[in-house]
């Protein structure tokens, strides 16, 4: 009697062991998976406090998130907006569906939709480089190299301080404001014509006379080309509380502003044209004009992609 009821104990075991060896044939990588998404990786999440450069309203094509585990496209697109817009510079998470390495690869790889990604945060939160390794249990690391250095943000910041106590009365109404700033950079900044030169023709451009492209080239040097345009515009735009981001083409970039729970453009680039003559002209052609104003200027330098900038639809 003992004999046979060890005997059928240890069938027991056998199809008990038999059962689990199926289980971890068939299921072990996900088992695994979910083992180390769930037990092991998410106590590694490390989420910091974001900068003061952080802005709080999100936009159509991309929002603030606070799911770190990606079950879609979308997710990860957030995640790396979140991280850009938080000023973090080293940033974990995991992913938690099927394809989702292969989606980051795809996303990170995609310089296009990447510095469209940017548009959408401070000029100071911007990257002008991001780095990214994964393994192969979902574990995706992202290192950012921003776009501007301490140096350069400190002695913008002192500028932006300067202009707006000399030029702003805290009296003006938000237009009003927009429009001295406005004013004031395109007054004090000239078209950088050899560094857009050089870019359009795509010589080698790693060792400009001018940081031209961003908010130092026009606000401390004096020189810009439409990136240095937008990012001094964005920042007062962020001093003054008011919604924005930037908006890029092909080969071109601009402001676009929320006032009233309206959109408008505002191109400080196209208000500030190349004059033969060498005079430094001021117009407002492109101040504050809602979508249908500028398609009806036919610029083939402000086609946008409407898909990702919703607002502008």
């Amino acid at each position: 009697m003992e004999t046979k009821k060890r005997s059928l104990i240890e069938k027991g075991i056998a199809i008990f062991l038999f059962l689990i060896l199926v289980i971890l044939v068939l299921f072990g990588r996900q088992i695994i998976n979910y083992l180390m998404v769930n037990m092991i990786y998410k106590r590694e999440i490390v989420v910091l406090d974001a900068n003061q450069y952080q802005k709080q309203n999100d936009f159509a094509f991309v929002q603030t998130t606070t799911n770190f585990s990606p079950e879609t496209r979308t997710d990860i697109i957030n995640i790396i907006y979140t991280v850009l817009n938080n000023g973090w510079n080293d940033f974990t998470f995991y992913c938690n569906y099927e394809n989702c390495i292969q989606d980051v690869n795809d996303i990170t790889s995609d310089n296009y939709l990447l510095s469209n990604i940017n548009n959408f945060v401070h000029p100071y939160n911007s990257f002008n480089r991001i780095y990214v390794t994964t393994n192969n249990f979902g574990k995706v690391n992202i290192k950012i190299e921003r776009l501007y250095s301490e140096d350069e943000i400190e002695a913008i910041n002192q500028k932006v301080e300067e202009i707006w106590n000399s030029q702003i009365d805290e009296t003006m109404k938000v237009e009003e404001k927009i429009r001295v700033i406005h004013d004031y950079i395109i007054n004090h900044a000239v078209y950088d014509i050899d560094r857009a030169n050089i870019i359009e023709n795509g010589l080698d451009d790693s060792n400009p006379k001018y940081q031209s492209h961003i908010a130092y080239g026009p606000l401390i040097e004096g020189y810009a080309i439409c990136g240095g345009y937008s990012d001094a515009m964005a920042i007062f735009l962020y001093k003054m509380g008011v919604p924005n981001y930037k908006i890029s083409s092909e080969n071109h970039v601009w402001n676009f502003v929320k006032l009233d729970d309206k959109w408008y453009h505002l191109d400080l680039t196209w208000d500030d044209p190349v004059i033969l003559t060498g005079e430094n002209l001021l117009i407002h052609n492109f101040f504050l004009i809602d979508t249908q104003e500028l398609a009806n200027k036919q610029t083939e330098q402000h086609l946008f992609e409407k898909q990702i900038y919703i607002e502008a639809q």
